[in-house]
């Protein structure tokens, strides 16, 4: 590609990862005050007409303890996906914009927090070879409603606060 020339966008498609995990906490826990989520080290390759990626989601659980202590843990949940892009040939260069748009979660009992997050994930391909330039960790174009760009925050039921 020459210089000053624009990248042209091959594809462009937005796939939906559902991560679901139980959580054992370190300490018993009456109820969960707050979980922050956000997505981390996203990678992505073009394999032919299909994108296949991986990340983390990292998730600050803060929940309250039997002795009404407020306690903080943190957990990284490896997922990955792939997204079809017909006519798309091996080797091109993507990128990722990843949204978390639903997060769910259930105190099973003292120890055990089940959670389900839905991921909006957001694939451009580019009509440029990988080994050129690499567009990965990109955070969404447009900020969410919930802090930092990429970052999404839930409260458990009454904000947190004991009825």
């Amino acid at each position: 590609m020459e210089e000053g020339e624009k990248m042209a966008v091959l594809a462009e498609t937005i796939v939906q990862v559902l991560v679901s995990d139980d959580v054992i906490l370190p300490l018993a826990a009456e109820k969960i005050d707050e979980i922050v989520a956000s997505i981390r080290n996203l990678e992505c390759f073009v394999i032919e007409n299909k994108v296949v990626f991986q990340g983390i989601l990292h998730k600050q659980i803060f929940f309250v303890s039997t002795d009404s202590i407020v306690h903080h843990y943190g957990i990284d949940i490896p997922f990955s996906g792939f997204g079809d892009v017909p006519g798309v040939p091996a080797g091109m260069t993507c990128q990722l914009i990843p949204e978390i748009v639903f997060l769910d979660f259930k105190l099973v009992s003292p120890e055990l927090l089940r959670e389900n997050v839905v991921i909006d994930m957001g694939i451009i391909v580019l009509d440029m070879p990988s080994n050129v330039i690499e567009f990965t960790n990109t955070l969404p174009a447009k900020p969410l409603r919930f802090g930092k760009p990429g970052t999404v925050r839930v409260q458990g039921p009454n904000g947190g606060i004991p009825i």
